[in-house]
């Protein structure tokens, strides 16, 4: 048995199992293998959960068909939860699925039924086309990292002008339903959009720019004078963790919702259209 052979094997076992973030980087690793004999394999494989029958429907469909196979198939695919749970896992590892049709299978789920499914394609997206700081790629120091940062500049130059287009689309549909019912992912659509339109897309400027009366201070701070002979419990807490005497603590700092979408984020995503043509 080689150790190419050995390796298959353990990857396949992991897909048979039911840690579903370990068998969707099994399921990434074995694609490039490219063997069509490992679909009659994972085929024949019978699932005992929901989990396990559709890691099995991935499998089969990455190994026989690649990422495109996931974009071609993909409401035929199951429920929306595991959708989501899809998308989601992808977008923690990009470096495992650097592939064109990666940004395609994004743009599929920005257009899901789902708003759940919607919600975690919102979040890929922001992930590869919000810029890199220089001080991080400076400081990128474990090998994990700069692969990271390098599949994202992989997957950023496949985003097109046309899937940038498309992708504009998505996220002002999502706004002009964020109006009816409140979207939790409002601020990575805004910061998303800001880096897909251009100031050719009037219909995202205006949605962005309805928007403005529900902008503002996204948190509200408070202070509050503590008695030092009766500090409270995480005041205790917080004094345990730093060592220190709880008397120390005079003041408690709240940051408490206010509801609001960061006027900052707004300005920066206008400024960015804008500045694009």
């Amino acid at each position: 048995m080689t150790p190419d052979t050995r390796r298959r094997d353990t990857l396949l076992k992991t897909v048979r199992g039911n840690d579903f973030r370990r068998a969707l980087k099994a399921i990434a690793e074995l694609r490039t293998a490219n063997l069509p004999a490992l679909v009659e394999i994972v085929g024949a494989y019978r699932a005992l959960d929901e989990q396990r029958e559709f890691q099995y429907q991935v499998a089969r469909i990455v190994l026989g068909q690649g990422v495109r196979g996931l974009v071609a198939e993909w409401r035929a695919l199951a429920d929306p939860k595991w959708r989501a749970e899809l998308i989601s896992e992808i977008g923690q590892a990009f470096d495992l699925w650097v592939d064109e049709a990666t940004v395609d299978l994004l743009l599929s789920a920005l257009e899901d039924p789902s708003r759940e499914v919607r919600a975690k394609a919102v979040w890929g997206l922001l992930g590869i086309v919000r810029e890199i700081p220089d001080r991080e790629r400076r400081t990128a120091r474990a090998e994990s990292h700069r692969r990271a940062l390098a599949a994202l500049d992989t997957l950023r130059r496949w985003m097109t002008t046309a899937r940038a287009a498309r992708a504009t689309r998505g996220l002002v549909e999502m706004l002009a339903q964020h109006q009816q019912a409140p979207s939790v992912v409002l601020a990575q659509i805004v910061e998303t959009l800001g880096q897909t339109a251009t100031n050719h897309d009037r219909e995202a400027m205006r949605a962005l720019q309805a928007l403005e009366p529900q902008s503002g201070e996204p948190f509200r701070v408070t202070y509050e004078k503590l008695d030092e002979s009766k500090p409270g419990w995480r005041e205790r807490l917080l004094a345990e963790r730093k060592g220190i005497d709880p008397a120390r603590i005079k003041v408690r700092i709240g940051h408490n919702p206010t509801g609001l979408l960061d006027r900052k984020v707004l300005a920066a995503a206008l400024e960015r259209i804008q500045a694009r043509g």
